[in-house]
């Protein structure tokens, strides 16, 4: 079984690619054609145009759409094609991502299906994406995963706006939503357990093109940079914005747009740590918290049963009083709500990696 290729490397997901019709050869007439519904007895109820198409390929497949008169400069209007764009167009590479070496195998399918007609050059150069999903792989065992989710939750910024807050749900967090205006200070962010993902919502592309990959405890973090603006706010050097400068962004670009938009989400990750430097620790604390930190944070002791085997032994009561006062202040300081710096050293990494600082 082959290992999962590109975990712990940013690449692009999925975009949205619109590209002018006058750039084409040829497209899809089809897009532009007048839909009806009919009623039982067979009246037209109403008319309208398509919205958008889906081509089905093996088992995934494109959507692609026409749009009238849009502004595509400053004073300048034309009619646009848009296709979506995703990893799972790749086939067996999909864990790769969407590249400048994966790109041609996407944009032959598109080819193939009849969609448009152009070039790969045109494509790149006329091609202008927006909804692009940035997103980094890893593997963890279920329950270490478990406690990243648990960390990025405590250190969640305060917030009851559905456009910035947290989001829970089965196996994974989401921050801000989709379709938020706040994209630019708080852009949609989630992670989710990608082995279960492919294995309960994406069974058939999963057993016909990634059989022999291990994806066994993959997770993954994934950020949306939704259009023009928002990829000029983050500065990463753009001056046509097409797909082509989006594929050649470097590795410290594309961890650039992961940090950011994880730190948008999270309080700063240095702030027990601080706290630690700052309060002149006797090494006497340091041995009573390095002990809280194994029994509470590796071996899973509640803190009452972490305090109480601490202090068996202690016969004096003063005695036994002053150090379990201590021992709870420790926690309380410490650890409780803030415990991600005792995580393991597997955990610390990821985190590390997320561009969370």
């Amino acid at each position: 079984m082959s290992n999962v290729i590109n975990l712990g490397s940013c690449s692009i997901d999925s975009f949205k690619i619109r590209i002018e019709l006058s750039h084409l050869k040829a497209f899809d007439k089809s897009l532009l054609d007048t839909l009806t519904t009919v009623n039982p007895n067979g009246e037209i109820e109403q008319e309208f145009k398509r919205r958008s198409k889906q081509y089905f390929e093996d088992t995934y497949s494109f959507y692609a759409s026409i749009t009238e008169n849009v502004r595509v400069d400053k004073n300048r209007f034309a009619d646009c094609l848009t296709v979506l764009v995703n990893s799972k167009h790749l086939e067996r590479r999909y864990f790769e991502g969407l590249t400048d070496n994966t790109i041609k195998i996407a944009f032959d399918k598109i080819l193939e299906l009849g969609i448009l007609d152009c070039s790969l050059d045109t494509f790149l150069t006329f091609g202008y994406p927006t909804d692009i999903d940035f997103k980094k792989d890893y593997r963890l065992a279920l329950d270490e995963y478990k406690e990243v989710l648990k960390v990025c939750k405590i250190m969640t910024k305060e917030s009851n706006n559905r456009d910035k807050g947290l989001t829970p749900f089965d196996l994974g967090i989401s921050w801000s939503v989709r379709q938020s205006n706040k994209y630019l200070t708080n852009p949609y962010t989630k992670i989710y357990h990608k082995e279960t993902e492919l294995k309960t919502q994406s069974i058939e592309f999963t057993d016909k093109h990634l059989n022999g990959i291990d994806f066994k405890d993959v997770f993954r973090i994934e950020t949306t940079i939704k259009n023009r603006s928002h990829l000029k706010r983050l500065k990463l050097g753009f001056k046509d914005f097409n797909l082509k400068e989006l594929l050649s962004l470097s590795t410290e670009q594309k961890n650039l747009i992961v940090s950011t938009a994880i730190n948008s989400h999270l309080n700063p990750r240095n702030r027990v740590l601080a706290f630690q430097t700052q309060c002149n620790m006797t090494p006497t604390k340091r041995q009573q918290l390095n002990a809280l930190l194994i029994l509470t944070t590796e071996l899973n002791y509640s803190i009452e049963r972490a305090i109480k085997l601490l202090l068996n032994g202690i016969e004096n009561k003063v005695s036994k009083s002053i150090n379990k006062k201590t021992l709870n202040q420790l926690y309380s300081d410490h650890i409780k709500n803030t415990n991600y710096d005792a995580k393991t050293t597997k955990i610390d990494s990821v985190l590390d990696s997320f561009g969370w600082f």
